[in-house]
């Protein structure tokens, strides 16, 4: 219902159709009217998740620096590349300099907002990717260093006059602070389908208790963590032991009974190695033990693996058919407008995501992108 004067009291503009609500750009109105209804509204940010503002992104910056000073959790940002075919004018012929100068003005401009414990994730390709890191690093202090992603962006590849066919790009994390740590991620299907069992904890699966591989797995690098099981085939324990610290082994105080076999962690070649707790943790964790029959048929100790209800570590290495930007992005985006968008170089949308995840990122936090782009973020 508008009136002659371009509004009505009460406002109410519908879309009866399907019952639905009919959105006007207030551009279409006077001041006057804008004025009226943003005062109609008794907590505007309380019912508003986001704020966009179409602007110079240096300028934008500056305005928001008070507003939202320590408040945001994650600034993500993905910059032009400065790649001929994504490139900034420039006044002079210092390209790099003057790219890496434009990223960093933004960059000092917002870090003002960051939480102590927030992060940065800034997405970029090889051409800059050596010259943008030092700078970070430079500036956040390299203990702040969180971790470098390699994500597969382009399954298919790009091809290049020297001869490589680039299919991936970087997302660099770095904490405001040394209270910032990384997020996890979702399972997979596959991931969960492993803990197949469930107890009064949660699911889980079992696990050799014997580590595998690598040199701490080695008696002579974790002492400690060599002992004995005293086991039969249905029960185990532990015998009485005292720590020898001239030898680094420990002392054996009782013998085995006559149905009761020693069991140490050594592995099928003969080598010892060592259990992956410690004695201690060991006793404070008894219940989550068990004597079972390993696959060549031989008594062995496991333990109860369950599953991080966090997520999981992210791997450095993005390798994912949702994070290819033509189907995920490029392609999303050609499906929302009907035709090939005016927005070149769209992320995929999981990419974003998940990097946001990383972050930290949860409903009720602030996330800062000033390189909007199509409006991923």
């Amino acid at each position: 219902e508008i009136g002659a004067e371009g509004y009505a009291e009460p406002l109410s503009i519908k879309f009866l159709k399907e019952n639905k609500f009919l959105v006007l750009d207030t551009k279409f109105f006077g001041e006057d009217f804008k004025k009226k209804l943003l005062g109609s509204f008794e907590d505007l940010d309380g019912q508003c998740d986001g704020l966009l503002i179409h602007g110079e992104n240096f300028q934008a910056l500056n305005l928001l620096q008070e507003r939202y000073r320590e408040k945001v959790k994650c600034i993500y940002i993905d910059p032009p590349y400065n790649t001929s075919a994504s490139e900034i004018l420039y006044k002079n012929n210092y390209k790099n300099s003057s790219w890496l100068s434009f990223i960093s003005e933004r960059l000092s401009s917002s870090n003002i907002m960051l939480k102590s414990n927030g992060i940065l994730c800034v997405t970029i390709d090889d051409f800059e990717f050596h010259r943008l890191r030092a700078f970070i690093e430079d500036f956040y202090s390299k203990e702040n260093f969180l971790g470098v992603v390699a994500i597969k962006n382009n399954p298919s590849g790009r091809s290049t006059t020297k001869g490589f066919s680039i299919a991936h790009e970087y997302g660099i994390f770095f904490g405001a602070s040394s209270s910032a740590t990384i997020g996890r991620l979702p399972h997979s299907e596959k991931q969960k389908s492993r803990y197949d069992i469930t107890d009064g904890k949660g699911p889980f699966e079992w696990v050799n208790f014997r580590r595998h591989g690598g040199a701490n797995a080695l008696r002579q690098a974790q002492p400690k963590a060599h002992y004995p099981f005293f086991v039969t085939k249905d029960s185990f324990r532990i015998p009485k032991l005292e720590w020898d610290a001239l030898s680094k082994k420990w002392k054996v105080l009782e013998t085995p009974s006559k149905n009761e076999t020693v069991l140490y962690p050594t592995a099928p070649n003969g080598e010892e190695r060592v259990w992956k707790w410690e004695l201690q943790t060991l006793l404070d964790n008894n219940d989550e033990m068990s004597v079972r029959f390993d696959s060549q048929g031989g008594l062995n100790i496991y333990r109860k693996a369950r599953l991080n209800q966090k997520g999981t570590l992210p791997l450095t290495i993005w390798d994912n058919k949702r994070y290819s930007a033509t189907a995920y992005g490029t392609n999303l985006l050609k499906n929302l407008f009907g035709f090939l968008s005016e927005f070149p170089f769209p992320k995929s949308i999981f990419a974003v995501i998940d990097s946001l995840r990383v972050c930290g990122l949860f409903s009720s936090n602030y996330v800062l992108d000033f390189f909007g782009g199509s409006g991923t973020t």
